[in-house]
């Protein structure tokens, strides 16, 4: 298999050209759907979200049209003058440092999270939700659309960018240099076919180009890569009396990082995630509400591992897999301000290779919501977990079979899982400069070499305006994660912080830096002797100039570093630094 972890959508994201990104009224912590209770709830939360935002739209119609970045307010306005969206003092911007494939390209992934396709395994809430692609070619827009043909508004965003990065294969000893070019289109756009019936699409689609190494693209040798980020939809959006229904297809194209560095430590691969599903929101009367959802969903590796590889844990299709769930949310608002409520769902888990067992997974809980004044959120959620998988298969003298080299075909665990869950997250707006948001808690999700992994986290963010046309965003983390068992499990202990200053100098020019500090120590409970400590260092500068109201040039920086501090197994060699400049140009129709 490939032993490189190319940055995902490395140049993809610099679009989002110092800019605050859009608050999404949840702040759970993204694991995979169906097994991790946490993005179950914010499945429904961001389900009620967007039937709220379809409600307004139809009433007050949808604007289109010419649109201005007002520096002085910090909002967009339309040839009327009129507000287009208010810019946002929102923490998660300090969040998206973080984040894999954002300004600074740390990995600094979360255990929890790992096993996820629908979104990238950082340490950090999403900053976009379900129904949203992770790329926003302008985070002002707050999804005005500017164009209209027809019935249809249309909006119409386009990135070019061109890298050159000096490490393309994150190696310490034979580092391979490249230029890549990246394209993308953003749209967003929607059909009001009646008053009560809505076809929506959103997505980010384009491609990446490798000069001189394409054979060193995340997935594919050809000239082109492409990639549909997370998110993309299309869905249709009804309203039957007190019920509203979206029916909805969910598709990605991008590459999956492994960035378990006790294990295989610069893993990449291609993936094709789909989701397919029906949700349901009923009202019941003024204080209760039932919402339900059905999603089948598939995830295709896109290259197939190395023949020559006899190390399971490298073969890429073993992390091809399907699933069946169901779940559902109850909620109680007798007065219309705090929230309780029941939650749950059930799941069937098939892995396409033979190396990860299938299961069924369940969870039920309560949680509750209280809203403190109009500056404080409280979630609360807790709950039971049960995983049951199959049993490993044996070989008929009562071992597990192997490969010539003694290396298992499977991950050798038997580990069913009964145990609790629970979430809190505090979001509070100290004033119209300061937001910050405290989350913590214990869940089990899938693993990706054992059969789960449980996870004690914590994390905080901050953002201030301490100045006109500043942010400072500040991000810290904690986890603690037991893996489940097998030849290959590993524990681990990571921790973090995240720095990341803008300062808008004028109405046209934009300058930014942000460090991030990730610190990681693993070791091996299953048979696997591979263990070791590692830091990950990485800094970014960035300069976004305003050509015109609609179009933005960006210049940017990356530097990343891993420093193995100890280990044993196969981590000789595994210290590397790659500097990456990335120019792009960014045009909103």
């Amino acid at each position: 298999m490939i032993s490189r972890l190319l940055e995902p959508r490395r140049s993809s994201l610099i679009a989002i050209a110092l800019g605050a990104m859009q608050l999404i009224g949840s702040s759970s912590v993204w694991a995979q759907y169906g097994a991790a209770p946490s993005q179950t709830g914010l499945f429904f939360d961001d389900l009620r979200d967007r039937q709220k935002a379809e409600q307004a739209a139809t009433k007050s119609g949808t604007r289109d049209g010419d649109v201005t970045y007002d520096y002085e307010s910090g909002v967009y306005r339309s040839n009327e003058d009129s507000e287009m969206g208010q810019r946002s003092t929102d923490y998660q911007s300090a969040r998206e440092v973080a984040r894999p494939a954002v300004r600074s390209g740390s990995a600094a992934y979360s255990a929890r999270t790992v096993g996820d396709y629908t979104n990238y395994a950082g340490q950090y809430a999403s900053p976009t939700g379900f129904f949203a692609p992770t790329y926003i070619s302008d985070p002002f827009l707050n999804g005005r659309r500017n164009v209209k043909l027809g019935p249809i508004n249309v909006g119409f965003g386009l990135y070019q960018g061109f890298e050159y990065n000096d490490n393309i294969n994150r190696s310490g000893t034979d580092p391979i240099s490249d230029v890549i070019s990246t394209s993308l289109l953003n749209i967003d756009a929607n059909y009001q076919i009646t008053q009560n019936n809505r076809l929506s699409i959103s997505t980010a689609v384009g491609f990446d180009h490798y000069f001189e190494h394409p054979e060193l693209a995340p997935y594919g040798s050809g000239d082109f890569v492409l990639n549909v980020l997370p998110g993309s939809t299309i869905a249709f959006d009804i309203k039957a009396g007190p019920v509203f229904i979206t029916v909805y297809n969910r598709t990605s194209v991008r590459p999956a990082a492994r960035n378990d560095f006790a294990l295989t430590q610069n893993q990449v691969f291609g993936v094709m995630q789909n989701d397919t599903g029906v949700a349901a929101n009923w009202r019941i009367n003024s204080a209760w509400s039932l919402a339900m959802n059905y999603m089948h969903s598939f995830a295709d590796p896109l290259q197939e591992a190395d023949s020559a590889s006899t190390a399971p844990v490298d073969d890429s299709q073993n992390f091809g897999r399907t699933t069946d769930s169901i779940s559902g949310s109850l909620s109680f608002s007798p007065n219309g301000t705090w929230t309780a409520g029941l939650e749950g769902g059930v799941t069937s888990l098939l892995y396409n290779g033979g190396f990860n067992n299938d299961a069924s997974l369940t969870n039920v809980g309560s949680f509750f919501v209280l809203p403190i004044g109009k500056t404080t959120y409280i979630r609360l959620a807790a709950g039971y977990q049960n995983f049951e998988f199959d049993e490993v298969r044996r070989v008929a003298g009562g071992g597990f079979p192997v490969t010539a080299n003694l290396a298992p075909k499977t991950n050798e665990d038997n580990s069913d899982l009964g145990d609790f869950y629970y979430g809190v997250t505090i979001s509070n707006q100290l004033n119209s400069r300061i937001s910050h948001s405290l989350s913590f808690g214990r869940e089990s999700s899938l693993n990706v070499t054992s059969n789960f992994i449980t996870s004690n986290y914590i994390n905080y963010g901050l953002s201030v305006i301490a100045w006109k046309g500043s942010r400072i965003s500040m991000s810290g983390y904690f986890e603690d994660a037991e893996a489940s068992g097998g030849a290959y499990a590993q524990d681990l202990t990571q921790y973090g912080m995240d720095l990341h200053v803008a300062h808008r100098l004028s109405s046209k020019v934009t300058l930014g830096t942000g460090y991030h500090f990730g610190r990681t120590d693993t070791d091996a409970v299953g048979r696997s002797a591979t263990r070791g400590n590692f830091d990950q260092h990485a800094l970014n500068l960035d300069i976004s100039y305003a050509l015109s109201p609609k179009c933005n040039l960006s210049l940017g920086y990356r530097f990343y570093m891993t420093d193995v501090t100890s280990g044993s197994g196969n981590f000789d060699n595994q210290d590397f630094e790659q500097n990456r400049i990335i120019v792009g140009l960014n045009y909103n129709f």
